[in-house]
């Protein structure tokens, strides 16, 4: 084949520009092609279920607390029995992580979360068995489906089907009678362990104000979300506003903070959908797939422009070969085809080693960020047509220019000169253009990844109004019961500890607590977020009361009594509040400095403590000390005080950082990126300085004989790189600025962009073309410029 011939004749001739550009086009490729991947599989999310265009999730919201992504109990059996849109209804409740043992082993293994489901789980969503068959009625006490992770995990090789499972601390057995299909589509569900629901308790049945289950439900062929959503308000009217007790109309109650309402997601739209609180996964990044997706587009682009920038720069050496094939009677439109078929074949090269630069990739991307970007990419499987397609586009964009410039010198002109070809002004000028592409795309990365690290950092350490650091949770410490104040007093000895506290929420916790209070000037109550705590709760977070002061466990009267954050006082027009009433007999005692106690993507709001003695959570604030034995001492001995319950523990800290996973998540991807990206630019940045210095030797052995310095001919060298660069930066800096100041938008507490961001953006990068050129620069003078002039 001429083409692959010429190909490795180029590889011999040129090898180290063939071996820059084989990286270069090779590590776009992979890297494009697994932001591809990502970007298909987030936005295809829950699609792959059969009719996903007719199943729906049924949340709730009441007293403005919401909107959840739970919703009533009571639910599903109503829609299925009276709505005449839905052809099925099922529900799911996932409990906490609960451990799993085999009949064969003592160990249990832990981090495993079951969904309970019901008898139509399998009627609306289409899981497929790998082993096993799913029961279309649902599962019977006593069985259990398991991933195939799980079954892995579980039973290794053997069969597990028949097996049984030790589940939970009550140990019970369930048998195995399937295991689920393994798939690598995305999903908001994530099915470790399934086992059936036992039937709900005949208050949760009547209880409108409660929501704990993922209510979902599958629309006939020929139902509509419309009718869901008329029957659904038909429902609020005729039987939840007459067993709410209002006494206001129909249309005040609907408008109060008293009603219950429903919000309809289409499965298909979960995945990216507004905040719902309770989900049962984290939800999607919409912007880190729209960044991921631009930023895959940028990388093969950067390795297109490296290909077309090393090709046309051996312009000259290509020119008289098309000058004496047009000679002897080829046709333009064959000579097209044949730089096409050359640059597809080396397109094709660059994807046999992106194979294995995926896997590369994915890997070190996970070992750098500690997650998983895209789930694995297995060999031979169908995504590798896809790169094969993929790899076939870029080879064509890749050889278009440089096809259609070469054919089109004319032959008599390319015949005479072999040094002017490559450098005419308008291959030069298009070269030059690309080049500050390059420099644009890079530039704008970087400034990106700055602003994105800049934004987190803030997050992590701005005042939140009370202190994130050194507090231990013990989450579940009201499992105890009446052991809970004896455990505490055990903490309260060791060494470690300076204070603790009993509380029942924590800021940027998993629960939520409102209540309704009126001050004598309101004349309507209003829903404001509360914390039920103890008297030292306070002093363990290290609020600051800027007014009044703490609960006393000593006063009868402080049961009765409130702490108001600022936002609380100004909410409630309170202009003197310590003394005030609230409710009609609660005084407010004290002022604390408003804190954090969502994300910061939104602005403090107000809060109101209570005082609790006694709560479900303990949180305990470190002096110092060795943390690990400590938290190691903490694990024992709250097994010792519930023996049939693992304490659950945690860091306050952790809590913020669960709230700005996404942001995290994002920042790494973008950093990830950007370093592929960098690396790209300087494979681009070696080649062109090395065939710049090749075609320039002649010179710079004339400039050294007449006695010209290094840093004289390192300047000219680098002269035109260095305005390109600027160019660069001038288009990509305004760009870049906006899009941050877009995306900053969405906090509510933010950075300001400042010169010194600018500078820590242009400074690497002008760092690294004054290297690259510098290093390389340096071998070629390091020659003998006799030998330099009879270069030819």
């Amino acid at each position: 084949m001429k083409e692959l011939s010429h190909t490795l004749r180029g590889f011999r001739k040129y090898p180290a520009f063939s071996l820059i550009n084989l990286g270069g086009l090779s590590i776009g490729i992979a890297a494009s092609f697994i932001l591809l991947i990502y970007s298909h599989r987030e936005l295809g999310c829950d699609r792959h279920f059969r009719d996903a265009d007719r199943i729906a999730r049924i949340g709730t919201d009441f007293f403005n607390m919401g909107p959840f992504a739970v919703s009533q109990p009571q639910l599903p059996a109503l829609l299925q029995a009276s709505c005449k849109d839905v052809e099925y209804a099922t529900s799911v409740t996932n409990d906490n992580e609960s451990p799993v043992r085999t009949g064969t082993q003592e160990r249990a293994f832990t981090g495993i979360r079951p969904y309970y489901i019901d008898s139509s789980f399998f009627k609306v969503f289409s899981y497929n068995a790998s082993a096993g068959f799913l029961p279309s009625a649902g599962l019977s006490p006593g069985e259990t489906v398991l991933s195939a992770s799980n079954a892995r995990k579980f039973f290794g090789k053997e069969d597990p089907i028949g097996k049984t499972l030790l589940v939970g601390k009550e140990m019970t057995p369930y048998k195995v009678v399937a295991v689920l299909e393994e798939d690598f589509n995305r999903s908001h569900l994530d099915p470790q362990l399934l086992l059936p629901r036992p039937p709900a308790t005949s208050s949760s049945l009547t209880n409108w104000m409660s929501a704990a289950q993922y209510n979902y439900v599958k629309l006939r062929p020929q139902g509509t979300l419309n009718g869901l959503r008329t029957w659904l308000e038909t429902l609020r009217e005729k039987l939840i506003y007459p067993a709410s007790g209002a006494t206001t109309s129909y249309a005040a109650w609907a408008a109060s903070n008293m009603a219950v309402s429903f919000i309809i997601q289409p499965l298909t739209a979960i995945h990216f959908a507004a905040d719902m609180k309770f989900d049962i996964t984290p939800r999607g990044n919409i912007t880190q797939v729209r960044l991921l997706s631009a930023i895959s587009i940028l990388l093969i682009a950067l390795a297109i422009i490296n290909y077309i920038n090393l090709v046309t720069a051996r312009a000259s050496t290509r020119a008289k070969e098309m000058g004496l094939k047009k000679t002897f009677g080829a046709s333009r439109s064959k000579l097209v085809r044949q730089i096409l078929k050359e640059s597809v074949l080396f397109s094709g090269l660059a994807m046999l080693i992106s194979c294995g630069l995926i896997q590369v990739i994915l890997y070190l991307y996970q070992y750098s960020t500690g997650v998983t970007l895209t789930g694995p990419i297995p060999f031979l499987s169908a995504n590798y047509i896809g790169l094969i397609l993929f790899s076939l586009v870029v080879g064509i964009l890749a050889g278009l220019y440089p096809a259609f410039y070469l054919t089109g010198l004319r032959p008599l002109n390319a015949l005479r000169t072999t040094a002017s070809t490559g450098s005419g002004k308008g291959n030069a000028g298009i070269r030059n253009g690309l080049v500050t592409l390059q420099f644009v795309i890079a530039t704008g990365l970087v400034f990106l990844s700055f602003v994105v690290y800049s934004q987190l950092l803030y997050m992590k350490n701005k005042d939140k109004g009370f202190q994130t650091e050194g507090i231990v949770l013990v989450e579940n410490i009201g499992d105890m019961k009446g052991r809970a104040v004896a455990f505490r007093q055990m903490v309260e000895q060791q060494s470690q500890v300076a204070s603790t506290s009993f509380c029942q929420r924590t800021p940027a916790g998993n629960s939520i607590v409102m209540r309704s209070y009126r001050s004598l000037s309101m004349t309507k109550d209003m829903n404001i977020q509360t914390f039920p705590v103890d008297d030292r709760y306070i002093g363990t977070m290290e609020m600051r009361l800027t007014d009044g002061r703490n609960f006393n466990r000593q006063l009868l009267s402080d049961t009765n009594s409130l702490i108001l954050n600022e936002s609380a006082v100004a909410a409630l027009g309170l202009f003197k509040p310590v003394g005030s009433i609230i409710n009609g007999s609660e005084k407010v005692i004290g002022v604390v400095k408003d804190f954090n106690y969502t994300s910061l993507h939104e602005k403090i709001g107000p809060a109101i403590l209570r005082f609790t003695p006694e709560g479900s959570t303990l949180a305990i604030r470190l002096r110092g000390g060795n943390t690990a034995a400590f938290l190691d001492w903490l694990n024992r001995t709250g097994k010792e005080f519930q023996p049939q319950t693992t304490p659950t523990i945690r860091f306050l800290d952790d809590n913020f950082a669960r709230l700005a996973e996404k942001e995290r998540l994002l920042g790494q991807a973008i950093t990830f990126f950007t370093i592929l990206a960098i690396v790209l630019a300087t494979l681009g940045l070696i080649g062109l300085t090395l065939f710049t210095i090749e075609r320039r030797l002649k010179e710079i052995g004339i400039r050294k004989v007449l006695g010209a310095q290094n840093i004289d001919i390192l300047r000219i060298l680098s002269s035109q790189i260095i305005r390109l660069a600027t160019a660069a930066a001038v288009i990509s800096l305004p760009l870049s600025w906006w899009l941050a100041n877009r995306w900053l938008d969405n906090f509510a507490y933010r950075i300001t962009i400042t010169p010194l961001t600018f500078v820590l953006t242009l400074l690497p990068i002008l760092l690294l073309i004054l290297s690259v050129i510098t290093v390389l620069a340096l071998r070629a003078l390091a020659g003998n410029p006799v030998k330099n002039l009879r270069t030819e």
